[in-house]
């Protein structure tokens, strides 16, 4: 209705102040009486608070003098004896009663017997037993007719001997000088119920009223009545009452009421007026300032002007030193959200930013990455701080290029570029030019430093490249460019595949491997001394409902990356056991090979399901692992090979001449078998220098005590070849696919009592 503030409050304290006159009026008689009540309440409230405290430091003051007493040496000695000689017992109490100045002393044995003065009264058995079940040490006490504040302390020498229970007396003395600790005349009593009455056992006037038939004494019309629960020591209901004459309390009231109607109907016409210049000026200031809020949501941080000296005058002058440190902060805070911290490089949220604001009238745009090689050897080389200054420099060598956005620093070692070009052989040209001039020596904190770099670039919107961020595509381009030792390279999306395709393949391979789509195939290995079969190598396939075939070496190395190569391992070592038992059930028992992953080796999960599986026939298989896989921590993964030799289980080097084989790896690897890569065998002739290398190789297992295995034999020559070097075992397509189990069984059946070799190959 009043939309106004400047109305609002003029209304508001002209209404207030009249609705106070008016409620004076109506009810001043109980609102004066309200409050003087009011009033002595608080003095009874205050007086039983002071009661308190000091009830708190007689207390205190009664459990100091007690426990001295109780740790007196002669006094204890004396206590000790109390059982015996009850006589210096009760002489040592009353010298004690008389030396602390107590009005009682008591001192109760570990076996409830009491020790006073003749002339004391009788404790009350409760009290006894809380005292001996440690459940009150101080409280009120009655005892007779009378009310003590007592305190009980443990007499211990060392252990507990007795209880030294102390009491001083509340008497009308004490009603009287708590009653005189106020202005206000006041009466103070203190009741003790017993039974179905009140008693009466202290009171500061003159006249004593010993039993009081109701629960309490009931506040007259005429007096205020302040009831406070005193603890009790002995479970007795004792209660301080404290009142006051309310007429004596209305007195001062009265002679201001007329005083106060007057005076206020008199204020009431001066506050409408004064009210409304004060809303006023308090309005004006405020409107300016609340303009100057909207001005600050537009990005305004223009001043206001308020010229006054009072609080309103402050309160502007305080709004504009808010406003700069808020447009201060604002900027700091934004490029600090924009720059990284190290280098004062623009950031990765800056460059997408700039991506989206630039354009350009003919050409591309192409997101670049540049990568700095060993740069973390570089950093722990000249120190954190230089390094971030040395990407600092690359970064002011970059703004000399041409470029549609300032350089930013999108990680460690990789800064991010725009550029236009309008090809992509264009593309490779500029960065080329631009990594080359990146290349110069360059001198970071007195030291010279040469650097050498990679790039990778993407189009910024390019029809294949569907949602994909092309920062990350640039990225992706530069770890293309590293893992192919190329200086540029552009993002290949047919080489980077599809992630997320791939990430749903091993949740179809861990649910293929629950539900046996996941399949062992086995290729058998001839015996090229003997003529037999002794062996076979497991082979893993999968034939995905929607993607078709897919190969081992598609799927198993995904395996490795996410983690889920154990899985599939301990599938496989548990399908293997069973197909051993399967070919042994039939007549043909032999090794099974079984290939472990290099990720797996010197695992401890490795040995772990080794254990599981010990006693199920393992030591039947054959672990074939490659040379390459005990690089990257040979100690671990040689004392694992050992611990599998010790276990019984033959360990075959597979693969051996495919890669950069190492002599001290191959002499220290406890290894029964070496297995010659199907690469030698490539081509081989019976005069060519591969027959020499694979008659050396041959020679090196013998000689290190290991049987040879030559696979991917695919024609006869080969393995007459194989046959004459000395080769003792041989597997390939000429011998045999890999087969399903059932097929397995049911060649090597067929060729098992073959003499003729040629016959024992695959047709």
């Amino acid at each position: 209705m009043f939309t106004r503030l400047r109305t609002r409050l003029t209304l508001f304290y002209g209404g207030l102040f009249g609705l106070a006159l008016a409620f004076i009026a109506a009810f001043l008689y109980p609102m004066v009486s309200a409050q003087a009540l009011k009033s002595a309440k608080g003095q009874l409230e205050a007086t039983s608070k002071a009661f308190e405290r000091i009830e708190a430091l007689q207390t205190h003051q009664l459990r100091e003098s007690a426990g001295i007493s109780a740790t007196d040496f002669g006094f204890r000695s004396a206590v000790a004896m109390a059982e015996i000689d009850p006589v210096t017992a009760r002489t040592a109490l009353a010298n004690l009663h008389r030396r602390i100045g107590v009005d009682i002393a008591y001192l109760i044995l570990p076996n409830g017997v009491v020790v006073s003065e003749p002339s004391a009264a009788e404790l009350p058995p409760e009290l006894i037993a809380k005292l001996m079940a440690d459940e009150t040490d101080h409280g009120a006490l009655v005892l007779e007719r009378s009310a003590y504040r007592a305190v009980a302390a443990p007499v211990l020498a060392p252990d507990n001997i007795g209880w030294l229970l102390v009491g001083a007396r509340l008497d009308d003395a004490q009603m009287r000088s708590l009653a005189s600790l106020t202005a206000i005349p006041i009466e103070a009593e203190l009741l003790v119920h017993r039974g179905s009455s009140w008693m009466l056992t202290a009171r500061s006037a003159e006249k004593r009223v010993e039993d009081v038939d109701q629960k309490a004494r009931a506040p007259e019309n005429d007096a205020i009545i302040e009831d406070r629960q005193v603890a009790s020591m002995d479970g007795n209901d004792i209660r301080l009452q404290l009142s006051f004459p309310i007429a004596v309390a209305l007195a001062p009231m009265m002679s201001l009421l007329g005083i106060l109607l007057a005076t206020g109907l008199v204020g009431l016409a001066i506050l409408g007026v004064a009210a409304w210049f004060l809303a006023r000026s308090i309005t004006r200031p405020i409107a300016v300032l609340e303009a100057a809020t909207r001005r600050i949501e537009d990005g305004d941080y223009s001043p206001v002007q308020i010229q006054s000296r009072d609080e309103i005058g402050r309160l502007a002058r305080g709004f504009n030193m808010m406003v700069n440190t808020i447009e201060e902060r604002t900027r700091t805070i934004t490029h600090q959200a924009l720059h990284d911290r190290e280098t004062d490089l623009p950031n990765r949220q800056h460059f997408e930013r700039a991506l989206h604001e630039v354009v350009v009238e003919s050409g591309y745009i192409y997101v670049g990455a540049i990568g700095i090689d060993r740069y973390s050897q570089i950093r722990d080389a000249i120190g954190y701080s230089n390094a971030a200054s040395l990407v600092a420099a690359l970064g002011g060598r970059l703004r000399e290029r041409q470029m549609l956005a300032a350089p930013a620093r999108l990680s460690g070692d990789i800064i991010g570029i725009a550029f236009v070009a309008r090809s992509e052989a264009e593309a490779v040209l500029w960065l080329g030019e631009t990594v080359t001039a990146l290349e110069l020596p360059l001198e970071v904190g007195r030291q010279r430093i040469d650097i050498t770099a990679k790039a990778g670039f993407a189009r910024l919107s390019e029809p294949s490249a569907g949602g994909q961020n092309p920062i990350d595509r640039a990225s992706i381009a530069l770890d293309q460019a590293r893992k192919a030792h190329r200086k540029i390279a552009a993002f290949d999306a047919d080489a980077y595949g599809d992630p997320v395709a791939n990430l749903s393949l091993m949740g179809d391979m861990l649910r293929a491997l629950a539900s046996g789509s996941i399949f062992l195939v086995h290729q058998p290995k001839l015996n090229l001394r003997t003529g037999e079969y002794d062996g076979v190598e497991a082979l893993v396939r999968w034939p995905h409902p929607e993607r078709g075939h897919i190969r081992p070496d598609i799927f198993v190395p995904m395996a490795e990356e996410t983690g889920h190569i154990r899985e599939l391992t301990e599938w496989v070592l548990a399908q293997a056991l069973k197909d051993q038992a399967t070919l042994a059930a039939a007549g043909l028992s032999m090794r099974v090979s079984v290939n472990i992953s290099g990720r797996l080796l010197g695992d401890p999960w490795l040995e772990q399901m080794v254990d599981r599986l010990a006693g199920k026939g393992l030591d039947k298989l054959c672990f074939e692992i490659t040379e390459t896989a005990v690089m990257n921590d040979p100690d671990r993964a040689m004392t694992q090979l050992r611990l599998f030799a010790e276990k019984g289980i033959p360990i075959s080097i597979d693969d051996y001449g495919a890669g950069l084989s190492s002599l001290a790896y191959l002499k220290m690897m406890p290894a029964q078998e070496l297995k010659i890569d199907r690469g030698l065998l490539a081509g081989l002739t019976a005069n060519g220098r591969d027959t020499f290398l694979l008659r050396s190789t041959i020679d090196l297992g013998h000689g290190l005590g290991m049987k040879v295995v030559a696979e991917g034999v695919e024609d006869t020559q080969a393995l007459a070849i194989l046959q004459g070097l000395g080769c003792d075992l041989a597997q390939g397509y000429l011998i045999s696919r890999p087969v399903p189990l059932p097929d397995l069984i049911r060649f090597l059946k067929e060729n098992t009592h073959q003499t003729n070799h040629s016959l024992r190959v695959s047709q």
